[in-house]
């Protein structure tokens, strides 16, 4: 299935008492180019997430954005030293005493001094860590799934507008090649209407016999023309049947079927005939353009 390169997706839950959101854009662009925005502690962590994207996105730039904030739970992790804080208390009490001071002491000239702490074991801290990145690998799966969904959702369109423009590009080629096939006639009988009003002259009528056939073989566009014909058959096929990613085969076709209508033009002197190249040439331009968004 064809795929757009831009697309966004997201995702948030609760993950070890943090609430957590990741943030998934996607830009067109010719290579694969990655981008993350996350708070310092999750660095660690950006190359699985990294990793888990790499495996379903295979071509533009992609941005992703982790907000990680502190929630409810988080403060299961502090930790409560009792003898720190009986020993402010009696401190606070003996200084109240021996200043006379009336104001009482309140819980909050306690927690002045850092009797509440986090909990520092790094088993906890790496059981953690295990967890956030389990839960963050979640998440970041559910964003990607509606990142893809929406770079194809937006691929059927691109291909339903490539498939109508190559099935136009088929209809001119046909009138080309009915055009093509009266090339050599057509300058067959200029040469021959030129060798009648130079009957008088000295030059050989079966010299300028033979220049009519060599001028005709000159403009002659028919394996131009197959050779398009083909080209339009393998982007069809690449955009109806594809089974991953196509955007650089498409590409390639582009530009051989740029340069076989280019030769068409440079070959052919009638008007019928370059005013269809000319079509041709608006038409794969709009088809080039479009192609840079697919994946």
């Amino acid at each position: 299935m064809i795929r757009s390169m831009t697309g966004f997706g997201s995702s948030s839950g609760e993950i070890c008492g943090y609430n957590c959101r990741l943030e998934i854009k996607t830009l067109n662009n010719r290579f694969k180019e990655f981008v993350v925005r996350s708070p310092h502690l999750m660095c660690q962590l950006e190359e699985s997430l990294k990793k888990q994207i790499n495996s379903r996105i295979h071509r533009g730039r992609v941005e992703l954005w982790i907000t990680i904030e502190e929630g409810p739970k988080t403060l299961s992790r502090l930790a409560l030293n009792l003898e720190a804080a009986r020993e402010v208390h009696s401190h606070l009490i003996t200084l109240k005493n021996e200043l006379g001071l009336e104001e009482p002491i309140t819980l909050d000239h306690i927690l002045r001094y850092n009797v509440l702490t986090v909990d520092k074991n790094p088993e906890n801290a790496a059981k953690d860590n295990e967890r956030l990145l389990e839960g963050l690998l979640a998440l970041n799966e559910k964003a990607v799934d509606q990142l893809i969904t929406m770079r194809e959702s937006e691929g059927r369109q691109l291909c339903e507008d490539l498939l109508g423009r190559l099935e136009s590009m088929s209809q001119w080629l046909e009138e080309l090649k009915k055009l093509a096939e009266s090339i050599p006639t057509a300058a067959t009988k200029r040469y021959q209407a030129r060798l009648e009003e130079l009957a008088d002259t000295v030059l050989d009528p079966n010299r300028l016999y033979q220049e009519a056939v060599i001028m005709a073989e000159k403009m002659d566009i028919t394996e131009e023309l197959t050779r398009f014909g083909s080209h339009i058959l393998g982007l069809r096929s690449l955009l109806e049947y594809a089974d991953e990613p196509v955007g650089r085969r498409l590409e390639f076709l582009l530009q051989e079927m740029g340069r076989e209508v280019n030769t068409m033009g440079s070959k052919s002197q009638a008007k019928s005939i370059i005013d269809l190249v000319v079509n041709i040439k608006a038409e794969l331009e709009k088809i080039r353009e479009q192609s840079m968004n697919i994946e």
